[in-house]
């Protein structure tokens, strides 16, 4: 499984595409390029990193629609906190998937604690 290659935040459509060789000697993993409407990851990183990275740069996106500044250390801590949700309650990713289809509001499953 590959990152989309498009991917939609508040409605707007990004490309994503791999970050300069020049910007990967710096250690750059991704960057999120607002006006463009790009988000650029670093190919060459694991599917985790990849993913945070993801996460790290739709942040920035969200911060500079909402806020038109971005915050670093709130991107960082926002993107690990989704990744790690996700990773450790993937259930949660059925309810999007299938639940909102299927269920009208207040029409609710019975969910069992243990899963």
């Amino acid at each position: 499984m590959h990152i989309p290659p498009e991917l939609i935040i508040f409605g707007r459509t990004y490309d994503v595409r791999d970050v300069c060789p020049i910007q990967c000697s710096e250690g750059v993993l991704g960057l999120a390029a607002y006006r463009e409407g790009v988000i650029y990851l670093d190919e060459n990183m694991d599917m985790a990193l990849s993913l945070i990275t993801l996460w790290h740069e739709a942040v920035h996106i969200a911060q500079q629609e909402i806020l038109g500044t971005i915050d670093e250390s709130q991107a960082r801590w926002v993107a690990l906190f989704v990744h790690t949700f996700l990773l450790q309650n993937p259930r949660i990713l059925e309810c999007y998937q299938n639940g909102l289809r299927y269920m009208t509001f207040g029409e609710e499953e019975e969910i069992h604690p243990s899963g």
